[in-house]
Order: structure tokens, then C-alpha cells, then sequence
């Protein structure tokens, strides 16, 4: 009799349907319009759209194309040049001259080859150097790509947290709206003071302030991924908030795959060879240089200012030309000395790079498996949380609980439940890390 008495007294009570009514608007508008058929976007998804439209990928494609270009023989001397020359040279002398030709001009064209047959081989390493250059863009076009998907997917977990933020919010607010509500009936039926209910009141207010914080969170969230995936940024789309982990991962596995594939260090031995390369091209200004050059053109003198070439004569000529440069200021001591000390400063560097990956790869790892540990303490300590709430509601009906013990096991469930959502995407984040290393974050269609 004394619930049905509660139940009908709740039904007649204009200010208890008020509150329900408005916790349960509130629910309603943290859904964004068109959320009941709102897209649902998956993490191998977002990267995709990166691939194809995030702006800085787009550069570093273009520069990655910039670098294959220069990859030519041409640039590295080992084609021949070929001129086209013209000229129109007149002349006015005076009677004396022998030819018996005071005024004339003489119009010529031809063309000219030239082409080097040996400069100590600098112009075939300067093509090598071409290539390990080539090589080196495309891995600095894979570290920015790298670099971005990594983003992307950190972005991606932070929404997915941020919306588990908004639930476990919305779950706070729902409990302090019943504690109100019950307050506001034991009021009532005088079992209880009016403290009890402006202090149910005032939680009941922060956890609504925590509400709007944690949506405010969310949108923030959703914005910064989609600027990383050039979509419109009040675009509006859910994700999936269930992760898995990797469970084959290994430290030494990890470490020797980055060292043949994390792209950051691939560059610094990419910088070694390049270095090698200057130090014989260097080495090639103290060889002799052979040359050849040849030209076939006509040629045409007429009396007077004319430039006409009717019935010219022709002539070829080739010849075969022999360097030796016996001085030129040092300049070629200066520079073989300057290649040789960056060929020892980019293998100091080489060094360095492969301690910092080591310790990179480490403190990734070990900060992966605390996380891991972490997350397992977190799911324990939820199973309490859950179990001490639902006792402490249970006494808290009967009114054998305080409200501020009854408050503290809110504040613990709620709690929980927050860590174990951060837990959870703050180690995905980390293995996304470990895969970079180990050169699986984007593949190899992807730097392409």
C-alpha cells in the first residue's frame, strides 16, 4: 500500500514530471540530428579518406613526385648536349682590307653535340646519389603519411572516448535525477529536511555541468577529426567506441622490423649513402676529364648588310678534348675534405638514430604493457565500484545510507567508469605507435 501510495503521489507531483521530463530531453539533444541513421565511421575508413584527401598528404605526394623526377641521367651528366646555334655577323672594314670586302655580313647555323666520356666516374655516382635521393623523398613522404595516419587515429580514440565520456555523463546525471527525485518525495511525507534536498539539488546541478563539458569535449573531438580528414566540420557520424588488441606484438620482433622499415630511420641510412657518394664525386675533380664535341652547320658571307643564306657551304668538325686541372685555389682539396667530414657527421648521426629507436621502441613498449596492466586493474576496480553502488542504492531506498555515502559510491562508479574508457583507447594508442614502428601502419599501396 505504501508504494502504490509513492506511485500515485509521484503521478500528481508537477515538479518530479518536470525534472523527468527534462533529464529525458536532455538525453535526446546530446543526439546530434539524424543520429538515428547516422553514418558509422570505422577506423580503417577514416584513414582511407585521409589517404585520398588530407591536404598535407596531398603535398608530400607532390614532393615525393618532384624527388622520383629528378631520378635521370640527364641530371647527373650522362646524356649528351645537343645546341642549336645561329648567328648574323656583319662587319664594316675599311678599303684596305685584302679580301676586297669593305661591308659584309655572314650568317652561319649548325649544330653542336658535346657529351663527356670520363670525369674520374663523378657523373655515374652523381646518379647514384640521384636515386638514394629518390629514395630518401619517397621515405620522407611516408614518414608525413605515417606521421598523419597516426593522427588520424589518435583523433579517431579521442573521439571514441570523448563519446564514452558523454554516456557515462548522461548515466551520472540519471542517477542524481532519481536521488532528487526521491529526496523531493521523502520531503514530502516529511522523512526528510530540506538540506537532504538542496543537497541533491547541487550534485544533481554539477553533473549536469559535467554533461555539457564532456559534449563540448565530444564536438571538439569530432571537429579535429575532421579537419584531418578534410570533411565539412560540423559533419556528424558515430564511431565505434569496442577495441581489440594485438596480442602477437613482441619487443624484439618490433625493434628488428623498425630497423628495416620505420621510415624516420631508413632516412638517416638513406643520408650515409648519400654521403659515400659525395665523397667520390668529390674524389673525381683530382681525375683528368675526357671530352668529345662535334658540329655540322652552314655558313654564308654576302656583300653588304644581307642575311640570306642561298647556297650556303658546309662544315663539319669534331674534336676530342683532354683536362687536367693542376690548380684551382684548393677548391678541390676544400671540397673533398668538406665530403668526407659530412660522410663522418651523417654516420655519428646514423649512431644516434639507432640508440633513440631502441629507446623509443622501449618506452613505447613498456609504456603499452603498464597500460595493458592498467586497464586490467580498471575492470577489477569497476566490478567493485558496480557492486558497491548497487548495495549502497539498495540501503539508500531503505534509507539506511547517508547521502553523502550514497554520493561517494556515485562518484566511484562514475569514476570507474570513466578510467576504464581512457584506459582502453590510451593503449590502442599506443600499439597504433608499436605498428609504426614496425612499418604496418600504412602499407605499401599506400606510399605509392
Amino acid at each position: 500500500m505504501m508504494e502504490m501510495k509513492t506511485n500515485e503521489t509521484h503521478a500528481r507531483n508537477p515538479v518530479a514530471v518536470v525534472l523527468l521530463s527534462l533529464f529525458m530531453l536532455a538525453g535526446v539533444c546530446a543526439l546530434p540530428s539524424g543520429a538515428w541513421a547516422r553514418e558509422k565511421l570505422s577506423l580503417d575508413k577514416a584513414v582511407s579518406e585521409a589517404l585520398e584527401r588530407n591536404q598535407d598528404i596531398l603535398i608530400t605526394r607532390g614532393e615525393e613526385k618532384i624527388s622520383r623526377n629528378n631520378v635521370n641521367i640527364g641530371n647527373a651528366g650522362l646524356l649528351p648536349r645537343v645546341d642549336l646555334v645561329g648567328s648574323v655577323n656583319y662587319q664594316d672594314r675599311d678599303e684596305a682590307a685584302q679580301n676586297g670586302l669593305t661591308e659584309y655580313t655572314s650568317t652561319a647555323a649548325s649544330v653542336q653535340a658535346s657529351y663527356t666520356l670520363f670525369d674520374g666516374f663523378g657523373n655515374i655516382y652523381t646518379f647514384k646519389k640521384l636515386k638514394s635521393e629518390g629514395r630518401k623523398g619517397r621515405l620522407q613522404a611516408r614518414n608525413t603519411i605515417e606521421n598523419i595516419i597516426l593522427s588520424v587515429s589518435e583523433a579517431y580514440y579521442n573521439l571514441a572516448d570523448a563519446i564514452e565520456q558523454v554516456a557515462v555523463a548522461e548515466e551520472a546525471i540519471a542517477i542524481s535525477g532519481d536521488r532528487l527525485k526521491r529526496a523531493r518525495l521523502r520531503s514530502e511525507y516529511g522523512q526528510a529536511n530540506a538540506l537532504e534536498v538542496l543537497s541533491a539539488s547541487v550534485d544533481a546541478n554539477a553533473d549536469s555541468v559535467s554533461w555539457k563539458e564532456a559534449v563540448l569535449g565530444m564536438e571538439n573531438a569530432r571537429r579535429s577529426l575532421n579537419l584531418l580528414l578534410d570533411r565539412p566540420v560540423k559533419s556528424e557520424y558515430d564511431v565505434e567506441t569496442e577495441v581489440s588488441f594485438d596480442k602477437s606484438l613482441s619487443e624484439d620482433e618490433i625493434l628488428g622490423a623498425a630497423k628495416k622499415s620505420y621510415s624516420s630511420y631508413l632516412i638517416t641510412l638513406e643520408a650515409v649513402k648519400q654521403a659515400e657518394y659525395g665523397v667520390v664525386i668529390a674524389r673525381s675533380d683530382f681525375f683528368p676529364q675526357l671530352g668529345l664535341e662535334a658540329s655540322y652547320g652552314y655558313s654564308k658571307t654576302l656583300e653588304g648588310f644581307d642575311a640570306g643564306m642561298n647556297d650556303p657551304s658546309g662544315s663539319f668538325s669534331a674534336a676530342l678534348t683532354l683536362t687536367y686541372n693542376i690548380f684551382n685555389g684548393f677548391q678541390s682539396s676544400i671540397k673533398s675534405q668538406n665530403a668526407r667530414i659530412e660522410l663522418n657527421n651523417s654516420r655519428l648521426l646514423e649512431q644516434k638514430a639507432a640508440a633513440e629507436l631502441e629507446k623509443q621502441v622501449a618506452d613505447t613498449w613498456q609504456s603499452y604493457r603498464n597500460s595493458l596492466d592498467i586497464l586490467e586493474f580498471q575492470k577489477k576496480n569497476l566490478e567493485s565500484a558496480e557492486l558497491n553502488f548497487r548495495r549502497s542504492r539498495e540501503l539508500f531506498v531503505l534509507g539506511q545510507l547517508t547521502t553523502t555515502t550514497f554520493r561517494e559510491a556515485q562518484r566511484n562508479l562514475i569514476d570507474a567508469r570513466k578510467s576504464i574508457a581512457s584506459a582502453s583507447y590510451d593503449a590502442k594508442i599506443l600499439e597504433q605507435r608499436l605498428q609504426r614502428f614496425a612499418g604496418r601502419l600504412v602499407g605499401e599501396e599506400s606510399d605509392q
